[in-house]
């Protein structure tokens, strides 16, 4: 175990009992701080956790996390954070469980690393969140997650499986640059705002299918090396959201490289879209698609 710098953290030697004694401090430092109405917020930047360590259903106060080290897995699921809260650059070396969690401020998880399985699902975020350049080395889930402001997750990098299945995005959401190096999952997501893919890579399959875009849409020159699914399911009215909500708005496909079979089956077009300058390996599949009349399709089109 050893700090930013490779020194070795005098922490390293902790076994179950030191450990524990050491999360007891923190766990005091969060309760007298959440307790007092007005506290400044808790700073706990740079911080070396040398073991597992249980937030779970804790309420936290403003609180940085800032360059902290999570040697161990780190489970935050069921907390409540009353302020703003800041992870930028921290690094969870095992587990980091957010599930269920609650964001009442801002967010910011900037260039963190996640090293192993990550998950917010089900976690609410109300203001603006940041995971500008963070880094997942294992599975991620966001699945059903609520983000009501901006969230930014523009240079992201993900080594394994991704999930957005059924995220509510209420403001703009930027994937610009994202490289995703497995499956991303986007089925019956929602975007309530615009959505920026722009450069984006999907290493493997990208899984748009009844996703609801609510504004324009930019996949501008995004590279796709699977099978990319936006199709919707036909004559289903217990879907959600239903068929007639998942049109795109305004789309840019211009310059996309599209690397294996792509289907926009059912997918409605109700504003003007453009294909231009697009790679098709495949044809993509365009049945029961309806067009406004400005749209500009790929060619060979089935």
């Amino acid at each position: 175990m050893s700090g930013r710098d490779g020194t070795p953290s005098p922490k390293a030697d902790y076994g179950a009992a030191p450990i524990a004694g050491f999360n007891a401090k923190i766990f005091a430092l969060i309760d007298e701080s959440a307790g007092e109405p007005g506290h400044d917020t808790l700073d706990l930047s740079g911080v070396v956790f040398p073991g597992p360590v249980n937030f779970t259903g804790r309420t936290m106060p403003a609180v940085l996390f800032s360059h902290a080290y999570f040697h161990g897995g780190a489970y935050f699921s069921d907390a409540q954070f009353l302020g703003a809260a800041s992870f930028a650059a921290t690094h969870f070396a095992d587990l980091a469980y957010f599930s269920e969690a609650s964001f009442v401020g801002e967010v910011d998880f900037t260039d963190t690393r996640f090293g192993g399985v990550t998950s917010f699902v089900h976690a609410h975020f109300a203001q603006h969140t940041r995971f500008t350049g963070a880094q997942f080395a294992d599975v991620v889930s966001f699945s059903e997650a609520r983000f009501a402001g901006i969230v930014d997750l523009a240079g992201v990098r993900s080594a394994d499986d991704v999930s957005f299945t059924a995220v509510r995005f209420g403001g703009r959401a930027s994937f610009a640059d994202v490289h995703f190096g497995e499956d991303a999952l986007f089925e019956h997501a929602r975007f309530g705002a615009e959505a920026f893919f722009a450069n984006a890579y999907f290493g493997r399959d990208a899984v748009f299918a009844n996703t609801q875009f609510s504004a324009y849409a930019d996949f501008t020159d995004a590279c796709y090396y699977g099978n990319a699914d936006f199709s919707v399911t036909p004559f289903d009215r217990s879907a959600q959201p239903p068929m007639e909500n998942c049109a795109f708005q305004r789309v840019s496909f211009v310059g996309a490289d599209f690397g294996r079979t792509t289907t926009f089956s059912h997918r409605p077009f109700q504003a003007a879209s453009d294909f231009t300058r697009c790679a098709f390996v495949v044809a993509p599949v365009l049945q029961g698609c309806t067009f406004y009349e400005a749209t500009a399709l790929p060619e060979g089109a089935a």
